[in-house]
């Protein structure tokens, strides 16, 4: 203990026996003053795309949760709650969208509807991203299935609140 009160001690003495420390203000080099704002400008450099693969597949992930042999969801006892898990990948409206037509609620319990799952990004084929702005992308891909036939898939990414999500999804 002894040892990191020392540590402490002397790393607080480097700080404030800095030359720069007196004569420096916060910010005026063009720096972030808090850490929020650090904290801000890491997110945006890094994560300058979307890694829209990623996402397109940790909500349909989220969409196929685990049931019991009568198709209740366990993990989730309503529509609301799911489509809360959703939001830091998806948009409220685009998560109601599938929920709603995935699930139904009956006494007070949360039901997937036993069907095939909609058309989704198939995770082994190729796409393409498009970058439509700095906080916009869209993904495209072309698939086939022997339920949907040929059909293309765009979904639509925003950059919201420093995080990428899913916005739109169109299947044609």
């Amino acid at each position: 203990m002894k040892y990191y009160a020392t540590s402490f001690l002397i790393a607080m003495l480097a700080v404030f026996a800095s030359p720069n420390y007196l004569t420096d203000s916060p910010g005026s080099k063009g720096e972030p003053v808090s850490f929020i704002e650090q904290r801000a400008l890491a997110e945006e450099t890094t994560a300058s795309k979307p890694d829209a693969k990623l996402l397109s597949q940790e909500f349909i992930h989220k969409l196929t949760p685990e049931v019991d042999d009568q198709y209740k969801v366990k993990g989730y006892s309503s529509k609301e709650e799911l489509i809360r898990n959703l939001s830091h990948i998806a948009s409220k409206k685009v998560a109601s969208d599938y929920v709603n037509g995935m699930f139904e609620e009956k006494n007070g319990k949360l039901y997937i509807i036993p069907t095939d799952l909609p058309p989704w990004v198939e995770k082994d084929k190729p796409y393409e991203l498009k970058k439509l702005s700095d906080t916009s992308y869209h993904l495209i891909q072309k698939n086939k299935s022997d339920l949907y036939g040929e059909y293309s898939i765009t979904l639509g990414f925003e950059k919201v609140n420093s995080h990428w999500v899913i916005t739109f999804a169109s299947v044609t």
